[in-house]
């Protein structure tokens, strides 16, 4: 079973407006697009928010394709990326292909390109996760059979926050039991902890999420 929403979400990064603008209207139809001019703006979608595929230039203003296509690989496993890379740019291509990139686009394209190409990389992508695997649906019940884990995963939901900020929004006394639950709730793959200390959820988190915010609208609560 795999809880999904009807579209797949396409992330596109182009710091070109009048291309990311004509892309994003001829792409709405068939997904849930969602747009950033710069690397950091991405970044910024891409820890609130459920991505199927990213598709980015190249070269971007406050990074680069490659910066972002190398957080993805470590943060978002299930998350695939198309980089697009001018005819120049042959060795950029290369180096996002050996870094992880599931297809690249040279300049200059059409809309059918990019088309096809996030086509493709959906259908591999789905034969390759196939249906949630035995295991991960028996963690998401797991973490939803605890309250503490339930009010943690909400509260993350909305964005990343440290220990501490954790803690007091969860009104608990005790720190303690907290950060047992968080270590619970990471060892179960639906959350991470990045450099700066900052817990986020992962898209296995989102989908326990997902599922409680299902569970509480069926009892109408």
């Amino acid at each position: 079973m795999r809880l999904s929403s009807a579209k797949p979400c396409v992330l596109l990064v182009e710091d070109e407006p009048i291309t990311l603008s004509a892309l994003e209207r001829l792409l709405s139809s068939s997904y849930r697009v969602l747009t950033a001019r710069e690397a950091d703006e991405a970044l910024r979608i891409l820890k609130r928010e459920r991505v199927e595929v990213v598709v980015a230039d190249l070269r971007l203003p406050k990074g680069s394709g490659l910066e972002l296509l190398e957080w993805v690989r470590h943060n978002l496993p299930e998350t695939r990326v198309i980089i697009i890379t001018g005819y120049s740019s042959i060795k950029g291509a290369v180096e996002a292909m050996r870094l992880g990139a599931s297809d690249y686009i040279p300049k200059p394209f059409s809309v059918e390109d990019i088309q096809r190409a996030i086509a493709g990389v959906l259908q591999r992508r789905e034969e390759m996760l196939g249906e949630m695997r035995e295991e991960e649906f028996e963690a998401v019940l797991r973490a939803l059979l605890h309250p503490m884990r339930r009010k943690i995963l909400s509260i993350l939901s909305r964005g990343s926050l440290t220990f501490t900020a954790i803690w007091k929004s969860t009104g608990a006394k005790d720190p303690t039991s907290v950060n047992f639950h968080l270590k619970k709730l990471k060892k179960m793959g639906m959350l991470v902890q990045d450099s700066s200390k900052l817990y986020r959820i992962t898209p296995l988190g989102r989908e326990a999420v997902s599922l409680m915010k299902s569970i509480q609208k069926a009892r109408g609560s």
